[in-house]
């Protein structure tokens, strides 16, 4: 069977299965866990040296997709349903997608050094199993894990401000391009639903998490929230809400 590689609370993931899901493709999800899966992970990408990241999909004929867009492509191909990437909106599709990115990137930021500053979000991001037996010493582990990934993606080097300022910089962008789309219930960014509308969708997962498709703890939830833009933002978490009742499987 088809099995995606992935995190559960991530956005990206998220994207990827957002878009199976959307397809109807048959998959088995895949907890990826992060330093210990590392090694293996390697192999199968055969990637030896570099910064490696989840999602990663291994299909049914054993070809393998390391990018939430490029699993999103290979699910159009797959299932059924109307195309996530009409061809004649190809340019417009590419600018949502890297505009996502950016608004995503900073969101990262955010909430990683929000979860900093809070214990309970640190331990979460221990898996369960051995949450309890490490006690204390799970904090430290979760820690530890939040600043390699600030490093990792080089948002250790920014401040809280920067990260700010580009995560709002993108969040007017999408206000600004639904500003100009048809009315609609909800409004979809090329005039239907489309690869586009998931895409942007996962930027507002660092305002305020969606009530299904990310999966994560009470305390993690907290991390990612940020009542000051959920004030100032409010329209597009509803918007997004509104997709995910729309188009979003309850999988």
């Amino acid at each position: 069977m088809t099995e995606l590689l992935g995190l559960p609370y991530s956005p990206w993931s998220e994207k990827a299965r957002f878009a199976l899901d959307v397809r109807r493709v048959d998959y088995r999800f895949r907890l990826y866990m992060p330093l210990l899966g590392e090694p293996a992970l390697r192999i199968k990408l055969r990637r030896w040296t570099g910064t490696l990241t989840v999602p990663v999909l291994t299909a049914n004929d054993g070809s393998i997709r390391a990018d939430s867009v490029d699993i999103a492509r290979w699910a159009d191909t797959q299932g059924s349903g109307d195309t996530l990437f009409p061809q004649e909106h190809e340019a417009e599709m590419r600018r949502f997608v890297d505009l996502s990115e950016r608004a995503l990137a900073a969101g990262r930021g955010l909430s990683l050094l929000r979860m900093l500053d809070d214990g309970d979000a640190l331990r979460e991001m221990v898996p369960k199993a051995v949450r309890s037996p490490l006690g204390a010493v799970a904090e430290a582990i979760g820690r530890a894990g939040v600043k390699r990934t600030l490093r990792k993606y080089g948002a250790a080097a920014r401040s809280r401000d920067a990260h700010e300022r580009d995560f709002r910089a993108a969040l007017d962008e999408l206000r600004e391009a639904l500003s100009g789309t048809p009315d609609g219930e909800p409004k979809t960014l090329l005039g239907r639903f489309s690869f586009a509308d998931i895409a942007m969708s996962q930027a507002l997962a660092f305002v305020e998490p969606p009530a299904f498709g990310l999966r994560m703890g009470h305390a993690s939830r907290r991390a990612f929230s940020d009542s000051a833009l959920r004030e100032r933002y409010g329209d597009l978490v509803a918007w997004r809400d509104a997709l995910y009742e729309a188009y979003r499987p309850k999988t």
